[in-house]
């Protein structure tokens, strides 16, 4: 109520940080709201062994359930996509998470009530410490995501970059009835490409009332947002269940490692910038008579191997932190609160084991269990969304399965075949929940190859080392305390025993740990096998020579990079306040200054990419065709023609262009397809197992020869054929189509049909700006 009756006030909206954004931005978090609210059920069964009951993840899992349903529906056409069709799903999804509050009996299990009912769930879920946590992290994910949006407003546009094919994905899903959407710049087929994250975006802009030109960057600062909330819960629940014995510290500790932990997903960057920006110009500064001012540039975090110096084994290493400012909303970005909350049912899994310590079950509860068809389900949707997380969860997922079943059958061959069983389980339900996905799809031809290049020690160290050496340390401290419990002379008998079996030594050791412990090292040993992974192995793609294991880098480290900064949250208070021995706090103490120096990044960053954030007066909007008004003025007012005027999806001409420049700005923005666009990106989406390059290239280079020809050509049967040929509505005409083409027919192009929109002011310039709708 309180919402609407701010609403309905426009002048105090307007004063709040945002302006006139503000109304928006509350829109959009309120769904989330809603959603969560709705799904606290099924989140409450997921994660009733947290201590916040999973509170956060059960908006991540109303985005992803409600989401994929509609997807889904309109995929197998169904349903057509639109803003009632959308409601409906999460009306659908209301009626799920009834069900399961009023009728799964297990819900309610945790509390060792014989007979549920609604009123038990309620008064268990909604205690008063739940309350308070619930508040806490909703409070820290609006604050969260305020900040971000406000920051983005000093550079909103969807503009350089892949923002162009981003933003392309979601103006050409608002105006598709079903999916998969018209490849946008391939017009006569399909979208082939992992574009389900971006439908989540639109789907999210379609129920909240938004224009998809704000939606694109709310939907990029929510997932920012959750990327630091979501890790923050994650660390608060480990802290929490590691120091329960005293409640009252543990929450203050576990509070703040939350803070590292999400500070060190979502605002942490490598080591690149403390070492290149701040501790070599300190120094050479020091030494030098003369004092100058160092200038780093941000990017050069992400590309370090390969560039510096010059080499012939270029690589990429991205991490979110970078990826938030500047402001991609591609696959591995959106994807990062469906990653995280993958982390968490694992988490919540590994404690109900633990908790049943040699407590079996029946092979049919262990599998049909609500945790393990979930982790089935998301690892599916990863086949949509972004496809390098489907392998790198699927394996994460099988290692804490793996050793949380050890925990309750020790390591015996009912813990192997339980969790083969559980692992063919969930590939099953993956393999279905994505079946609508592939039906449509041509895989990407890929294959993997060994590596020829090595990344040099010393640039391994500057980008990995902190976090390798960190859950090295904490790792190896774990093994001296657990050695350490065996000092009698029979427990050292016995470990002697135990060296020439190793299987049952590694036994004894997991066994001693707790399921904090257990958690943290499994996902960091996976972290530290991903980082190592591309000094090994690389998947062939379209990426050759000097830049052929760079996609494979980019995705797997991105990866690590999370999980690394979870464990830091959880190793730093678990090895400091709870920890014991002067030395390995040194040790630690020193790791932790270290990385306090990475969360520096952010600020040369988002100086050098957004301006002054402090100057109210430099904050533009959060409107992601800003850029068109200022950059392209004559294109903004032909394209707004086309946004207004033009429905469903006919094709427009429009010149085409090589992947990450100008062209194509009439068919990213109004969501028309077009002929041809960027064509190193169109060479991946349409390379597959039974295409060659040759191929694509000549089904590419044609269509740009045909293109040519209806700008340039005097043949106006020729023209005519091959706008019948391409199904052509619409052909525009405007400064890049002049400057693509040295002569451009415009007396034969205007002849071609009505002139619906024209710029008369162009006529002084060089180019004309103008469109033809087609006869």
């Amino acid at each position: 109520m309180n919402i609407i009756l701010l609403a309905k006030n426009q002048p105090i909206v307007e004063k709040l940080l945002l302006g006139e954004d503000m109304l928006p931005f509350l829109q959009w978090w309120l769904v989330i709201l809603i959603l969560g609210i709705i799904f606290m059920p099924l989140s409450g069964l997921l994660f009733s062994n947290l201590s916040d009951k999973g509170y956060l993840f059960s908006k991540t899992i109303g985005i992803a359930v409600t989401g994929y349903l509609m997807w889904m529906l309109s995929a197998i056409k169904i349903m057509r996509f639109t803003t009632v069709s959308s409601i409906i799903t999460v009306g659908i999804g209301l009626i799920l998470n009834l069900f399961i509050m009023f009728y799964f009996k297990r819900f309610y299990k945790s509390s060792g009530s014989t007979k549920y009912t609604e009123k038990k769930f309620i008064s268990t879920y909604f205690k008063k410490e739940n309350i308070r946590i619930f508040i806490t992290e909703e409070l820290l994910f609006f604050i969260i995501f305020l900040i971000f949006t406000y920051i983005r407003g000093f550079k909103p546009e969807a503009y350089g970059t892949e923002k162009f094919m981003d933003y392309g994905f979601m103006t050409t899903m608002m105006r598709s009835d079903y999916m998969p959407p018209q490849d946008f710049w391939f017009s006569g087929t399909h979208l082939n490409y992992y574009y389900v994250g971006q439908f989540v975006a639109t789907f999210l802009t379609r129920l909240s009332f938004v224009d998809v030109s704000l939606g694109y960057n709310l939907m990029l600062m929510m997932t920012g947002a959750f990327a630091f909330v979501l890790p923050f819960s994650i660390v608060y629940n480990l802290i929490i269940r590691y120091g329960e014995k005293d409640a009252k510290r543990s929450r203050v500790l576990a509070g703040i490692g939350g803070l590292i932990g999400g500070s060190g997903v979502c605002i942490a960057g490598n080591m690149h910038y403390p070492i290149y920006g701040l501790i070599i110009p300190f120094f050479k500064n020091l030494t030098s008579e003369v004092k100058s001012s160092y200038s780093y540039w941000f990017p050069d975090a992400t590309r370090y191997i390969g560039y510096s110096p010059e080499t012939n084994d270029k690589t990429i290493h991205e991490f979110p932190a970078y990826s938030f400012i500047l402001g991609d909303l591609h696959a591995h970005v959106v994807n990062i609160l469906f990653v995280v909350t993958v982390l968490a049912i694992l988490l919540s899994w590994l404690y109900g084991q633990a908790d049943r310590y040699r407590d079996t079950k029946t092979i049919k509860e262990e599998v049909f269990n609500p945790q393990i068809i979930m982790l089935g389900f998301f690892i599916g949707l990863f086949h949509t969304t972004n496809f390098w997380d489907y392998p790198i969860y699927f394996v994460v997922s099988g290692a804490i399965i793996l050793f949380s079943n050890m925990i309750v059958y020790g390591f015996k061959r009912k813990a192997y075949l339980l969790t083969g069983i559980q692992g063919i389980f969930i590939f099953l339900l993956s393999q279905l929940f994505a079946l609508p996905f592939k039906l449509q799809f041509d895989q990407i031809s890929a294959s993997a190859r060994l590596v020829e290049n090595h990344t040099p020690f010393y640039q391994y160290m500057v980008l990995w080392g902190l976090p390798i050496f960190t859950v090295s340390a904490f790792l190896i401290i774990t093994i001296n305390d657990y050695v350490a419990k065996m000092k009698t002379k029979r427990k050292k008998k016995k470990l002697k025993s135990k060296l020439r079996r190793v299987g049952r030594l590694l036994a004894s050791y997991m066994d001693s740990l707790s399921a904090t412990d257990l958690y943290v090292i499994t996902i960091g040993l996976c972290a530290m096998g991903l980082v190592l992974l591309p000094e090994i192995v690389y998947v062939k793609d379209i990426y050759s020579g000097d830049y052929k294991r760079a996609n494979t880098m980019f995705k797997l480290t991105y990866q690590a990079f999370i999980m690394f900064g979870i464990c830091f949250g959880y190793i730093y208070i678990r090895l400091l306040p709870y920890g014991k021995g002067i030395v390995r706090r040194i040790i630690i103490g020193i790791s932790l200054f270290t990385f306090c120096l990475t969360l520096l990044y952010p600020t040369n960053a988002v100086k050098s990419w957004y301006g002054n954030i402090f100057d109210k007066k430099g904050y533009e909007g959060i409107d992601a065709t800003l850029f068109m008004k200022e950059d392209f003025k004559d294109d903004y007012l032909a394209t707004k023609w086309l946004i207004e005027n033009v429905s469903g999806t006919p094709v427009v001409l429009e010149a085409n262009g090589y992947s990450y420049t100008d062209y194509q700005r009439v068919s990213v923005i109004t969501g028309l397809p077009t002929v041809l666009g960027w064509y190193t990106h169109e060479q991946l989406w349409k390379s597959g197992p039974d295409t060659t390059d040759d191929t694509v290239s000549s089904q590419l280079n044609d269509r740009g020869s045909d293109i040519e020809t209806i700008y340039t050509s005097d043949d106006i049967s020729l023209v005519k054929e091959l706008i019948d040929k391409y199904e052509i509505s619409y052909i525009y005409v405007g400064q890049l189509e002049e400057e693509k083409y040295e002569w451009v027919n415009h007396e034969l192009i205007r002849g071609l049909g009505e002139i619906v929109f024209e710029n008369p002011d162009t006529d002084e310039y060089y180019y004309r700006t103008y469109i033809v709708k087609v006869n």
